[in-house]
């Protein structure tokens, strides 16, 4: 390798922009670099860089072939094999409209974030990339009393005969709706992972559709297997799967793969038990990174290929 030092390149999507704060992988990277570690971003336009490991962070349900060959070019890689999180390939309760369902459930785009990042992509990607946004805006224009654009779209109805036709298609998934509770306030967990480190982050709301939350703790847990088979089959080496606990089972309805800051509050202030897990991931990282100084390992990702 041409560097010197350990050197981590961490793979953007076209749209990055330097000084971008958005996600906890900031957290992360500066964390990385306070132990000597090098930053590098790349894109799939950019092309390669040399570095020890690569580190895939791309905010859109699928990842192009180009970003995961470029990932796969290195040593080492973190999230290389999480190229389709969509959400009809692992949610729980997911509903057809030939299923029978007499009790609340929900409606949610199939991409993460209700498509957002793929359209801010779209904005990027040349005069292709320009005509596939406009015929989705238009589209949306026609069916603006369907659309889900944010997740303050996602709609409750009472039973499954209550859905209307229009979210039966692929850019929709239809879910049974089960809450957890905790008294009046109801409770989002999520699994928050990178390699073998395992954290449960609690929330609370007086929200169904939990947006704004109440930080209740974040600390190492041992998953359930249902979890960790999730991970598994959608190759994630990092990021978080949101899910209620009922009756002791995880019921599963969201995964991610690039964390956002906004999840925890403001940079100035964190929890310190947060603080704990961004120092933790920070050291994993760290392990991987500078175990290919020497030579690259067999083991050298995460997880197998999911």
């Amino acid at each position: 390798m041409s560097h010197s030092k350990a050197r981590l390149a961490v793979i953007n999507e076209l749209s990055y922009l330097p000084g971008d704060r958005r996600h906890m992988i900031v957290l992360i990277e500066e964390a990385l670099e306070a132990m000597g570690v090098e930053i590098v971003h790349v894109t799939k336009a950019s092309g390669y860089v040399p570095a020890d490991a690569a580190f895939v962070h791309i905010d859109q349900s699928i990842i192009s072939p180009e970003a995961r060959t470029l990932a796969l070019r290195y040593p080492a890689s973190i999230n290389a094999y999480a190229t389709d999180i969509r959400k009809f390939r692992y949610i729980d309760g997911l509903l057809g409209r030939d299923d029978s369902c007499d009790a609340p459930v929900i409606v949610k785009s199939n991409l993460n974030y209700a498509g957002m990042p793929e359209r801010d992509a779209a904005r990027h990607e040349g005069p292709i990339g320009r005509r596939l946004l406009n015929r989705v805006s238009n589209r949306l224009r026609r069916q603006s009393k369907y659309a889900i654009r944010t997740k303050e779209d996602y709609r409750i109805y009472p039973t499954l005969s209550d859905v209307p036709r229009h979210y039966f298609r692929n850019d929709y998934v239809v879910q049974k709706f089960m809450p957890e509770n905790d008294g009046e306030k109801n409770v989002l967990r999520e699994y928050i992972f990178l390699g073998d480190l395992h954290y449960q982050n609690i929330e609370r709301s007086d929200q169904l559709i939990i947006t704004e939350d109440e930080h209740v703790s974040c600390e190492p847990f041992e998953p359930h297997p249902r979890l960790l088979a999730t991970r598994r089959r959608l190759g994630l080496d990092y990021g978080k799967i949101d899910f209620t606990l009922i009756n002791g089972e995880p019921f599963i309805f969201d995964a991610n793969k690039t964390l956002g800051l906004g999840e925890f509050g403001d940079t100035a202030w964190l929890a310190d038990d947060v603080a704990g897990m961004l120092r933790a991931f920070a050291g994993e990282v760290f392990r991987l990174v500078t175990a290919q100084q020497s030579g690259p390992k067999p083991d050298a990702q995460f997880l197998e290929a999911g």
